[in-house]
């Protein structure tokens, strides 16, 4: 027991475990919120929403052979749900081994075998969203839960994986925003998807669904969960961080090897006490905020930190991997 504590107490567990334990729970918690808001929100709509990425593709593969082929898949559906969104990811996310990070893809694989499962095979809850007066509310909440999940994952520096690794790949060796390729690919779904679906389903009227009502909730439903994500992770590809502190020089160190980030240091004096300070400036990927305010608060917790929004770097910034 002893032994025990002492662990939890060390260096090597507040620097190394700690932080990989609660990544790796933020991990399964977002991804099980994000299963929940497409199986119990946007699958249960009787208008069909789709949701981004590999699971989003899913769905539209389903669908085209449900109503365009008339194959009857009852039975089988969650495995062809779970089975594609496995079989679909692995080449990404040996693309993203090699091209992004990988320890965002190990987190990355990790929620790929948590939606799979969710997606597959939870349980159907009937929360009373199946009629065509609760399809806006099914759209807003399920919105909400799948931007919640995505946002959540990046906040700590992973992702949902699918279409997101790709994204963050072109990224990064593009330099072409993460959320306009992610809303290219979602729209193009959208628009498949009401495609497919024009005119094969109907509401309990026997009113054929058409395809612009298919497309506008689902076009919805990317808005809400892109203010969502945008709520829980910044929107921006980079961040400019003012750091206030009187460890400055174990904190540059920490900084310059740790992430691999050039520095200014300026000399500040604090207005209220007069005691002089150093104030460090740094810009990093947005990716990269979250491990550098866990690493400053290991060197002094009383560091006074400021972090905004960068539009554009110009210079020698070298756009490097995410985790």
């Amino acid at each position: 027991m002893n032994k025990l504590m002492t662990f939890f107490k060390s260096e090597f567990f507040a620097k190394k475990v700690k932080p990989e334990l609660k990544r790796t729970t933020a991990v399964v918690v977002f991804t099980i919120i994000y299963g929940f808001g497409v199986t119990w929100f946007l699958e249960a709509s009787v208008v069909p929403m789709y949701t981004g990425g590999i699971p989003g593709i899913a769905q539209l593969l389903r669908d085209l052979i449900k109503y365009t082929f008339g194959v009857d898949m009852s039975g089988w559906e969650g495995l062809f749900l779970g089975g594609f969104i496995i079989a679909a990811n692995i080449p990404i996310l040996i693309l993203g081994w090699f091209g992004v990070s990988k320890k965002f893809v190990i987190y990355s694989l990790i929620s790929v075998l948590i939606q799979a499962t969710m997606l597959g095979y939870i349980p159907y809850v009937d929360l009373g969203l199946s009629s065509p007066a609760q399809a806006l509310t099914a759209t807003i909440l399920g919105g909400i839960l799948v931007g919640i999940g995505a946002g959540g994952a990046l906040r700590y520096g992973t992702s949902t994986g699918g279409l997101d690794i790709i994204a963050q790949y072109v990224a990064l060796k593009k330099g072409q925003s993460v959320g306009f390729i992610s809303m290219i690919m979602n729209i193009a779904i959208a628009v498949f998807g009401g495609l497919i679906t024009s005119g094969k389903i109907f509401d309990e009227n026997n009113m054929p669904i058409v395809a612009g009502v298919v497309i506008s909730y689902t076009i919805l439903r990317l808005i809400v969960s892109t203010v969502m994500i945008d709520r829980l992770h910044t929107g921006y590809q980079f961040v400019k961080v003012d750091i206030v502190t009187n460890n400055a020089n174990e904190i540059v160190t920490d900084i310059l090897t740790k992430i691999y980030r050039g520095v200014t240091m300026i000399n500040v004096q604090g207005g209220y006490t007069k005691t002089d300070k150093t104030m460090i400036v740094v810009v990093i990927s947005s990716y990269e905020l979250t491990s550098m305010i866990q690493m400053i608060n290991q060197v002094d917790k009383k560091a006074f930190i400021v972090c905004s929004p960068v539009k554009a770097v110009y210079g020698n910034f070298k756009k490097k991997t995410i985790a």
